[in-house]
């Protein structure tokens, strides 16, 4: 099967099929899912909790030939074992109490498009032994059925769990796990793409603009610094909740530090804390030194449209070294996209 094309490349956007990011990070992600979208290998996504396996899985499916075909995603944790059997593999009229009529399993529905099977450790072993059974007969038999019915489906899992630790006591199968695991896709922590987080921040913030109609212009630097510092255990999920709570409690015109969680505060001051008592008092001036010139930079290149003469001229500073400050900083590639004025 062959991957859906299109026109650009996929460095030149800071978003992909609904995912956001320019770091090095995810845009090894982007590559990944660009290559294997096309083909039927199973793929197993590693993520932690909250960093966007669903919309990695979904965004497979979408650059895929199957892509007329239902996406179908399924949260193995969510349901009992009586219950998930029934509702992945149908039953027929009259399979048990209160089957008043035949209904079709997700597994059925899916067949042409993908199975999306989230948290799939979180599987009984009985539960494994039949999904294994399908994925190699490429058939299924509803709950009080005799025929068996074909389908044909992609299959692609996720988990947050140690794998090795699942396997070494049993509670995965190891012939399961080498099925499903054709090809493997690590989804990183936000903490490993910290240059993606004003990006999926402002993102968020103009989806709250635009759903409940409340003016807010954007984060302020002191508060932009504060996200990126800190560790977000509960990655972009978190981040999006924060955003949410945030864009309620803020005060127009801008989210500025004060409006942030108080957790998220806390952690900030604690860890400028550990910071200051590992620095010398040379790396520390040099470290308040930087930070100081590329927001001042930054403030009056944007308050001057990036007029480098005016604004040199205003700043007292010479052009060439507002040159190799914006080059220092990469200023340019992340406020101007390129289109500096007054060269």
């Amino acid at each position: 099967m062959k991957a859906t094309n299109y026109t650009d490349t996929i460095a030149s956007f800071p978003s992909f099929h609904n995912m956001i990011g320019k770091s090095k990070a995810i845009r090894k992600v982007f590559e990944i899912i660009k290559k294997v979208a096309f083909g039927d290998a199973a793929v197993f996504i590693f993520g932690e909790s909250g960093v966007g396996k669903e919309l990695v899985a979904r965004s497979i499916h979408d650059f895929s030939e199957r892509r007329n075909h239902s996406f179908v995603p399924i949260n193995c944790g969510a349901l009992p074992d009586s219950l998930f059997e029934s509702e992945l593999f149908g039953y027929e009229k009259g399979a048990f109490t209160g089957a008043f009529q035949s209904k079709p399993g997700l597994v059925e529905l899916a067949s042409g498009g993908t199975l999306f099977l989230d948290e799939i450790c979180e599987l009984s072993q009985t539960l494994q032994v039949k999904l294994l059974r399908m994925l190699e007969e490429n058939k299924i038999r509803r709950i009080g059925g005799k025929a068996e019915i074909p389908v044909n489906v992609r299959i692609v899992t996720a988990t947050n769990r140690d794998v090795e630790s699942f396997l070494q006591n049993g509670k995965l199968r190891e012939d399961l796990y080498f099925r499903i695991n054709t090809i493997q896709l690590r989804v990183p922590p936000l903490r490993e793409r910290r240059r993606d987080i004003p990006l999926l921040a402002d993102f968020f913030l103009k989806q709250f603009e635009t759903k409940y109609c409340r003016q807010i212009n954007g984060i302020g630097a002191q508060a932009l610094q504060i996200l990126q510092d800190y560790e977000w255990p509960g990655n972009v999920r978190e981040l999006r909740n924060v955003i949410e709570r945030t864009y309620y409690l803020a005060t127009p015109p801008t989210i500025c530090h004060t409006d942030l969680p108080m957790n998220i505060a806390k952690y900030h001051i604690e860890n400028n804390r550990q910071k200051w008592d590992k620095l010398t008092y040379k790396e520390a001036k040099e470290m308040v030194l930087e930070k100081f010139e590329k927001e001042y930079l930054r403030h009056h290149l944007k308050k001057h449209k990036w007029n480098i003469s005016r604004t040199a001229n205003i700043c007292e500073i010479d052009r060439r070294t507002i040159h190799r400050l914006i080059n220092k900083f990469n200023l340019r590639a992340n406020h101007t996209n390129g289109k500096n004025t007054g060269e």
